[in-house]
């Protein structure tokens, strides 16, 4: 199961000691520098996890599925993601890294279901 960004904050300020609200304007911040990087450098290098690059997908000619016309699909800019060499590794060890068992007591889930 994958970590949203609530849940991400709320271990950072747990890790760091810091107020959750303060946990989450950091790491909200981090994710706005990142896609500034992205926005106007195309390019955004974080190392130990890998590189996120924009790119132009080309346009192409498909064909509508009921009708058979042809559809011009125009260019659009789209991300790449390449991993780091250090994340590959990790993630191809043979001994797993545990999961942190770290879960937020305030959650949104466990308001919402009891356990």
């Amino acid at each position: 199961m994958g970590r949203n960004q609530h849940v991400l904050a709320d271990t950072v300020s747990a890790e760091l000691e810091i107020p959750i609200r303060k946990g989450r304007l950091f790491l909200q911040r981090i994710l706005d520098l990142v896609a500034d990087d992205l926005v106007y450098t195309a390019r955004s290098e974080l190392r130990g996890l890998g590189t996120f690059q924009a790119y132009v997908r080309p346009g192409r000619i498909i064909k509508h599925p009921k009708t058979g016309e042809p559809i011009q699909v125009p260019p659009k800019k789209t991300i790449r993601f390449r991993t780091s060499r250090a994340l590959l590794e990790r993630l191809n060890q043979k001994k797993r890294v545990p999961k942190s068992s770290y879960k937020p007591a305030g959650s949104r889930r466990s308001r919402l279901r009891p356990r």
